[in-house]
């Protein structure tokens, strides 16, 4: 009897394959993150919807009101002092008002907003926080199209 089950526990130790991977069956990699930013803006005669659009990489949208803004708004290049990945400016005239994208720790985007005033440099200290879009961790966050 003893040999019997030393050979049955043999067995078992030894038998069949190790496995390394998930168990799924799938043999594809595992897709890595990715979240693409986009601003959506919807015009109500002098005022705007400004919404930010965050799409992952399986193509799945989800949208963000950040609020209505007065005057004629446009997708913009923040300046580099703003370390924003992306923005979009509502003016009037000579003054305005800009929203910028800006990745905090990897993992949040934080939408900051300014006043601005034609012939006067902004100050990053001065932004607001309008909004914060929770990310997952470890994601490639790009400004989209």
């Amino acid at each position: 009897m003893t040999r019997l089950v030393i050979t049955l526990m043999f067995l078992g130790a030894c038998g069949g394959t190790a496995r390394t991977g998930p168990t799924t069956g799938s043999t594809e990699p595992p897709v890595a993150k990715k979240i693409a930013l986009s601003w959506g803006i919807e015009k109500h005669g002098e005022m705007s919807d400004i919404f930010l659009a965050t799409t992952d990489e399986t193509g799945k949208q989800v949208s963000h009101a950040l609020g209505r803004y007065k005057g004629d708004c446009a997708v913009i290049t923040p300046a580099r002092a703003m370390n924003a990945i992306t923005g979009v400016a509502c003016r009037t005239g000579a003054t305005g008002t800009e929203l910028h994208a800006v990745v905090e720790h990897g993992e949040d985007v934080v939408i900051l907003q300014l006043g601005i005033n034609a012939g006067v440099t902004a100050d990053p200290m001065a932004r607001e926080e309008v909004a914060r879009v929770k990310l997952p961790l470890g994601a490639k966050i790009e400004a989209g199209s």
